[in-house]
């Protein structure tokens, strides 16, 4: 079943910004091209010109004035995306849960390892947002893992507004339930307010009360605009979801607010799975959500439950997050993918859940997520299969311009010694 995407954020393809210094002319030889469509080229020539791939195939002649990427052997695959991760942040959540006016922009910090190991790990485009201890936690950015400023990095300005549903602070499910609908509530009382005093300033000046020069000029505060933009649909929430037990107040806000959702689900969520194939909404699999131990209350037995195959088997597509831990497996594209295709999930579907489907979810499908002509040139060469342990991100190029080479990671030449190339 294909999920109900509608460009959830509110961008355009101008909200993109300039390229990171592309060649003019790139092209990159490859052993294999995973397209992130389901194609599979061997022996393939990927030509980019300015930042943008211009050709794909096994018959493509190199010009001769191309600077030539030797991947023969290798394989090259899309950067991949995260739609939802609060790594690279210099703080956590705000000691204010409802606090919709702040944006990670100001918080953002280009230095952060998280970056540094995004590009280690092949990701290329992040949707950095507030973490899940919150209430109504702020908006966050699309970036690349790649500046010195945030500016630098910046893809898209404004992303999701991050919402939970998660009780925090010794407080209730029902009593978070409640704080969030009082929020949207009073969102829906000050945009009716300000549309009555609209009507009524429009019929004064009908009636010649008020001069015809003169604009109506009130405005919202701007603590609680981002909230009204979410009534109105002019910005995507990001919420999260902690359990089944939540998912039908989820329904509820769907059909009371109007508003659009992205799910961040967390791991106990896949006994709910027919209500999310009603829902129809995009779903992100929180990092710690696809694979998750389950006791028994009575025996004490421990089952792992597999919840990306449950929602796959339902037909539900969803993205997976990465973890912003350093002492985590699950910060690992390739672990938390080969977990999926370990449990039966298509290796396919896995890869999906970090290229296509959270490009789409973050609308920029028409930019990233897979090899194809006309697409922003962000490119990882791998040492083998995407899901193998023994593999290694060689290079990483976004807009066709080499960001990462495994050959100068510095860090790991000190971790290792000499030259990591050789590992």
């Amino acid at each position: 079943m294909m999920t109900r995407f509608t460009r959830p954020l509110a961008l355009a393809v101008t909200a993109l910004v300039a390229p990171v210094a592309a060649q003019d002319l790139v092209a990159v030889r490859a052993g294999k091209v995973l397209t992130g469509t389901g194609a599979t080229m061997e022996n393939a020539v990927v030509l980019i010109e300015n930042g943008r791939i211009t050709a794909v195939g096994s018959d493509i002649e190199v010009p001769w004035n191309a600077k030539v990427i030797d991947a023969t052997g290798k394989i090259v695959a899309p950067t991949y995306v995260l739609a939802h991760t609060p790594g690279g942040l210099s703080g956590g959540n705000e000691m204010m849960q409802n606090v919709p006016f702040l944006t990670v922009q100001d918080s953002i910090d280009p230095s952060s390892l998280f970056f540094e190991e995004a590009l280690r790990n092949g990701i290329g485009t992040a949707h950095v947002i507030p973490g899940n201890a919150t209430l109504i936690g702020g908006q966050g950015m699309v970036v690349r893992p790649f500046g010195k400023t945030v500016e630098d990095m910046t893809v898209v300005d404004r992303g999701g507004i991050k919402l939970s549903l998660a009780s925090g602070r010794g407080g209730s499910r029902m009593a978070q339930m409640r704080k969030l609908r009082n929020a949207l509530d009073e969102a829906v009382r000050l945009r009716a307010d300000l549309a009555r005093k609209k009507e009524e300033f429009d019929a004064e000046k009908a009636a010649g009360a008020i001069a015809e020069d003169k604009d109506f000029e009130e405005k919202a505060d701007k603590t609680k605009q981002p909230v009204i933009d979410l009534v109105e649909q002019k910005i995507t929430g990001f919420l999260y979801v902690p359990s089944a037990a939540e998912v039908p107040e989820v329904a509820r806000m769907v059909e009371k607010y109007g508003v659009r959702l992205v799910l961040v689900l967390g791991p106990r969520c896949y006994k709910a799975a027919d209500q999310l194939r009603e829902l129809n909404l995009p779903i992100v699999l929180d990092e710690n959500a696809i694979e998750y131990t389950e006791r028994d209350p009575e025996t004490g037995e421990e089952t792992v439950v597999c919840q990306a195959k449950i929602l796959a088997d339902a037909g539900i597509e969803f993205a997976i997050g990465v973890s912003e831990s350093g002492r985590s497996a699950e910060r690992y594209p390739w672990w938390q993918m080969a977990t999926m295709v370990r449990h039966g999930v298509d290796p396919a579907t896995a890869m999906r859940a970090l290229t296509t489907v959270p490009a789409r979810i973050l609308g920029v499908d028409a930019e990233f997520g897979s090899i194809e002509v006309g697409k922003v040139a962000n490119l990882q060469v791998l040492t083998g299969s995407p899901l193998a342990a023994t593999t290694w991100v060689e290079t990483v190029l976004l807009e066709g311009e080499v960001a990462y080479e495994r050959s100068k990671d510095q860090r790991l030449q000190l971790l290792f010694g000499g030259s990591e190339g050789e590992k």
